[in-house]
């Protein structure tokens, strides 16, 4: 078809003010891809900073686990060291940053909601900041993983009493008879205490005895009576029963460190002619 052909069809003129607009808008629209924004923050001194209102916002912290407190309606999330903004309307958003539960540092941010792209925002601190901050998660990883060792202990000095009250050896125990200086000692009137049995592990004895109450009325037998007679004593539990009657008993469990030397056998030299 002759692109000079006349349709019969008129289109109406375009008023000049039209045609700017929409060249202005034509060049927001290709310049709306936002980089993310550096931002240093000083903790104690509050920063304001535009979000995207409607939008899910990025927040890039120092942090390894960070922890936001707000009283905002904005919705917040964190992931790994990223903080995650969204707010519904244009109410500012106030709210707080700090490592974890340690409220030695903490950043203070005012989030402004505009009619913007979605933004992410990373947040840096100074060089004193960053240096009080180490220390911080340093002590806090020396001191999770202490703890962290010391529940396992735990729950396996529980696992080894429980095996003992149901009539188990705990593997890697050996039982036998115990020694004059093998002895349980408990410092609480009116019991007597006998001691029968010894599992000797690695390091670890479990020296195993009766209790029984030798007075006239019932008492409630005292296991931190038997910690304090010597150092090695690790834990202590009575089974089944820590309540006695008149001349009731129960069985009683005492875990000690054995020492170092203890544990090691003797090794015949082959110096000697008893080469097999």
């Amino acid at each position: 078809m002759d692109q000079n052909t006349d349709l019969g069809i008129e289109l109406p003129p375009v008023d000049a003010s039209v045609l700017q607009a929409a060249n202005r808008q034509a060049a927001a629209t290709s310049t709306t891809s936002v980089a993310p924004q550096h931002i240093q923050v000083k903790p104690g001194i509050n920063e304001l900073m535009p979000i995207a209102v409607g939008h899910l916002n990025r927040l890039v912290t120092p942090f390894e686990h960070p922890v936001v407190t707000t009283t905002s309606q904005a919705t917040t999330s964190t992931k790994g060291k990223i903080v995650y903004v969204a707010t519904a309307d244009e109410t500012p958003v106030t709210l707080y940053i700090t490592p974890g539960d340690n409220q030695d540092i903490a950043l203070s941010l005012t989030l402004i909601p505009k009619r913007i792209p979605a933004r992410e925002i990373h947040l840096s601190l100074d060089q004193d900041s960053y240096k009080l901050l180490s220390k911080l998660q340093s002590s806090s990883n020396t001191s999770g993983k202490i703890g962290d060792q010391q529940q396992a202990y735990i729950a396996q000095i529980k696992s080894l009493f429980r095996d003992l009250g149901l009539q188990k050896t705990p593997p890697g125990f050996s039982l036998r008879d115990p020694s004059q200086g093998e002895q349980i000692q408990c410092l609480q009137d009116r019991v007597q205490i006998k001691t029968g049995q010894v599992l000797e592990g690695h390091d670890l004895l479990i020296l195993v005895g009766v209790a029984r109450n030798t007075g006239l009325k019932p008492l409630e037998f005292d296991e931190r009576s038997c910690a304090t007679t010597q150092d090695e004593v690790l834990a202590v539990a009575a089974w089944p029963k820590v309540v006695l009657g008149q001349n009731e008993s129960t069985e009683l469990y005492v875990a000690v460190r054995q020492a170092p030397d203890a544990s090691s056998a003797l090794r015949p030299s082959l110096l000697n002619g008893s080469q097999p």
